[in-house]
């Protein structure tokens, strides 16, 4: 399911200015289109935006060194392990997405 900008803003706790900004500097961000132009995200992509507001603001890396972070988890030795923690991340935003969806529910009925 894809997510829309405002989820993803919700979700990292950041505005869209940041996710541009991050855009620009992080070639390896890259979200989907609509048909009419929106972002689209991926719950890989979210996992993804997590990794990288964790590397800037706990660990204080820069966006270059956010970006060689990346790709060392992504092709060195880590690789497999980054994989399998980027799947998990994946399916910690899906379920967080998915909690949200029925607590809104849940307090329409009530």
């Amino acid at each position: 399911m894809p997510y829309r900008t405002g989820d993803v803003e919700r979700l990292l706790g950041v505005g869209e200015h940041v996710l541009r900004h991050w855009e620009r500097c992080l070639p390896i961000l890259s979200p989907a289109r609509s048909a009419f132009g929106r972002k689209l995200w991926t719950e890989a992509d979210l996992a993804l935006l997590l990794r990288v507001r964790h590397l800037v603001r706990d660990r204080g890396l820069t966006l270059a060194a956010t970006m060689a972070r990346l790709l060392a988890e992504r092709s060195g030795p880590e690789a497999g392990a980054s994989a399998v923690l980027g799947e998990a991340r994946a399916a910690l935003v899906g379920a967080w997405f998915q909690s949200r969806a029925l607590s809104e529910r849940a307090a329409r009925i009530l």
